[in-house]
């Protein structure tokens, strides 16, 4: 029931156009609720061993609900004391008394929706970890991700053709110069999304490859091979995957996938050189999908963003906003402005006048464009030390659970850590983690990677029924 749940959890959140919008927060909140409230003993079972990364997650929740509880304004100008001023700018009443209460957030409202995104990325994980943790389905909800991360690829291409300024075919933004793909408003985000779903699907391939080992090295041998092993539809599903985040043609998320490749070889590389001899079958049916993911590559469109990489103007943008972002972590350094108060802040840091081509009119720093420098600005050492910890925690707990793992598994383990290694170096340009669908996707991985079997990490050994194809998705 769990995985069910968590299943209705991914594919919810990204057709509530990725929670991108206030009143989608409630469903998901309810939803991701519901999913970890289904099994409530074994949800809150919470393995010694993690106790540092659940402790942190805990204090990063209790930390942005602490930025909108009310207090004196005596004990605000200690604890924040440019906050008082800052929230006069914003609100413009300086014929009004200020009130005797006030919050650190300078806009709870919206500290309040960044709340329920951390909520619903947090249960995402409690729920991921406990529902792979008993009576196996692991294989299964693999299959589910493969044929929902298929189905929205191919929709977001009929959607970007036949309707490019519309979400889902019907929704319109709420800035009309924004460059929407499939349910997100930007489409940096939505290649996260995709990045992802993309790397446990291929991890997924890659056991469903080792089920079936083979013993034919001949590039013949190794697609006859990759086509009787089940895995057909899987692979077509990574490509999609991957084309379809080719397409959205995000520069910081091609780096992403890529320091993703470089981990998944690092973490892969022992258990490599134990299974040699199925090596040039693995590589062969990876190489093909890779081939077939260059057929969606824009040679154009991806000639003029590297163009843009190197030109005055496409530097200019983040730098410029990094710098102006400097001021706000100086007079907040503590407790930070408020979670998802960047854009209001900036409506009283931002300097610099900034002509956008693209958008025809002056740019507002709406966002840090890089989640570590967006974190140490809304939340200070508030949040930016449990976030810093709980970083740290899964790393650790994500090794030990890699090395202890000799099932099939394994390879799954490896895409989900690949996958938040990739979004974690996005996020050094990005924001993508700030969307509830992402957030979902980043709990999910994170609960795939260290989840453990009766009291320890173990494999899941190899059933009949899971040697044999299937004619779903495999």
């Amino acid at each position: 029931m769990q995985r069910t749940l968590l299943i209705l959890l991914v594919a919810t959140s990204y057709l509530l156009l990725a929670g991108g919008r206030p009143w989608t927060l409630g469903p998901l909140v309810a939803l991701a609720a519901l999913a970890a409230l289904v099994a409530p003993r074994r949800t809150a079972r919470f393995p010694k061993d993690h106790r540092a990364l659940d402790l942190a997650l805990i204090a990063l929740a209790i930390g942005v609900a602490l930025q909108m509880l009310p207090m004196p304004l005596g004990v605000l100008g200690v604890i924040s004391p440019n906050a008082a001023r800052l929230k006069a700018a914003l609100e413009f009443a300086p014929m009004t008394a200020p009130p005797e209460w006030s919050s650190l957030s300078i806009k709870p409202e919206r500290t309040l929706e960044a709340l329920a995104a951390v909520v619903i990325g947090i249960l995402s994980f409690w729920t991921a970890r406990a529902a792979f943790s008993v009576g196996g389905g692991t294989r299964s909800f693999c299959r589910w991700l493969a044929l929902i991360g298929a189905v929205v690829a191919i929709a977001a291409v009929i959607q970007k053709a036949g309707t490019p300024k519309l979400l889902l075919f019907s929704v319109q933004p709420e800035a009309r110069s924004t460059n929407p793909f499939g349910a997100f408003t930007n489409r940096n985000h939505f290649a996260a999304w995709l990045m992802l779903m993309a790397t446990p699907i291929i991890g997924y391939l890659i056991a469903r490859l080792r089920m079936h080992p083979s013993h034919d090295h001949r590039l013949r041998g190794v697609i006859r091979h990759f086509m009787a092993s089940g895995a057909v539809m899987t692979a077509m599903a990574a490509v999609l995957a991957i084309g379809v985040m080719l397409l959205t043609l995000s520069r910081s998320a091609v780096v992403g996938l890529g320091v993703a490749a470089v981990v998944a070889w690092l973490l892969a590389r022992p258990r490599v050189q134990l299974e040699r001899s199925m090596l040039p079958a693995r590589l062969g049916g990876l190489g093909i999908l890779l081939l077939a993911a260059m057929l969606f590559i824009d040679i154009d469109g991806w000639a003029t963003r590297v163009e843009e990489s190197f030109t005055t103007e496409g530097m200019f943008g983040r730098t410029t906003i990094w710098k102006e972002t400097v001021p706000i972590i100086k007079d907040f350094w503590l407790t930070g402005t408020g979670a998802g108060t960047y854009s209001d802040a900036m409506t009283y840091y931002q300097q610099t006048r900034l002509w956008v081509n693209s958008m025809q009119r002056w740019a507002h720093f709406n966002n840090a464009h890089s989640h570590f420098v967006q974190v140490a600005a809304e939340g200070g050492l508030l949040l930016a030390v449990p976030s810093l910890a709980a970083l740290i925690s899964l790393w650790m707990l994500a090794r030990r659970a890699i090395r202890a793992d000799k099932g099939e598994m394994f390879w799954v383990r490896v895409g989900a850590a690949a996958g938040l290694a990739g979004l974690t170096v996005q996020s050094l340009f990005e924001v993508s983690l700030t969307m509830p669908a992402n957030a979902v996707l980043c709990g999910v991985l994170a609960g795939l990677l260290i989840y453990r079997r009766d009291s320890h990490y173990g494999a899941e050994s190899p059933t009949p029924e899971s040697l044999t194809p299937e004619p779903r998705l495999a």
